[in-house]
């Protein structure tokens, strides 16, 4: 009987060229494709934001917010659209950030006012703009940004 629950335990396996296999060769091509520097990358939000469960999809649309001076990715979060710049540094990020006019956005930590404002949130080298009025997806997507980007490994 023995023989027969291992027998039952390696038909449930999934086989080598099956889904599962195509599932790990996804993953660690990610992983090499988006090594973790200490800075973000947009792949490194996007999938932040999958592992958060937010299921994001990249749009081929650039992304514009006069005025920053580098395009954005547009990346959709449900029924509400992402922004994301990437800037080289945490110092270049900050500059960028500092031109922006503040009175258009709502900070990620602070609670939605009565106009629809998109949410600012900022991350050691990314700017991301949040269209959206749900409280609950604010929270998610900020707290996946702010937690800091993936650090390479020690």
């Amino acid at each position: 009987m023995l023989c027969v629950a291992c027998g039952r335990e390696s038909a449930k396996q999934a086989p080598a060229n099956g889904p599962a296999a195509a599932t790990r060769t996804t993953a660690a091509a990610v992983s090499v494709a988006c090594p973790a520097t200490g800075l973000w990358s947009q792949c490194a939000i996007v999938d932040r934001l999958d592992r958060a469960g937010l299921a994001p999809r990249v749009d081929s649309s650039k992304a514009t917010e006069p005025p920053l001076t580098i395009q954005g990715a547009l990346v959709h979060v449900g029924t509400s659209d992402l922004e994301i710049y990437v800037y080289p540094d945490a110092t270049s990020r900050e500059r960028e950030e500092a031109l922006l006019d503040r009175t258009k956005y709502v900070a990620y930590d602070a609670p939605l006012s009565i106009k629809p404002q998109p949410t600012l949130i900022h991350s050691v080298n990314a700017i991301a703009i949040l269209h959206s009025r749900n409280d609950h997806q604010r929270e998610r997507v900020s707290d996946a940004i702010t937690a800091g980007p993936p650090q390479p490994a020690k």
